[in-house]
């Protein structure tokens, strides 16, 4: 079954293990459109595959998310069913600022100090 089209406002990722860049894709549509839905379990092209869901699964994707991103966001997280296979919906909305940074840099450690650092710079607009 084809579930859809990826759109402007609709991502899909095969698995989490393309988590990196799902990360990436939430604060692109956050900053464009401002709200949006992510996929895991679906290629590209819309084509249904399913993603195994353990204990743990949805725990790391939001964290991936609120670890990541700048102003923090409460997307709502869950596994549904499509086409007889488990995939995992990502629904998000943007902060009141209006607008997402990315810190995904897994080879890369942070200070105590950074997260205040970007804090800050992220509120200095506002």
């Amino acid at each position: 079954m084809i579930f859809g089209k990826e759109s402007e406002t609709l991502e899909f990722k095969k698995t989490t293990g393309e988590l990196k860049e799902a990360v990436v894709s939430v604060a692109s549509i956050l900053n464009k459109n401002g709200k949006g839905e992510l996929y895991f379990g679906i290629k590209n092209d819309g084509t249904v595959l399913g993603q195994q869901i353990g204990d743990a699964t949805l725990r790391d994707v939001s964290k991936a998310l609120s670890d990541n991103l700048k102003p923090q966001i409460f997307p709502t997280i869950d596994a549904v069913t499509i086409d007889n296979k488990r995939c995992i919906r990502v629904a998000f909305e943007k902060h009141k600022l209006g607008f997402a940074v990315v810190f995904y840099r897994p080879d890369a450690s942070f200070s105590d100090n950074s997260e205040k650092d970007v804090d800050r710079d992220v509120n200095k607009d506002v």
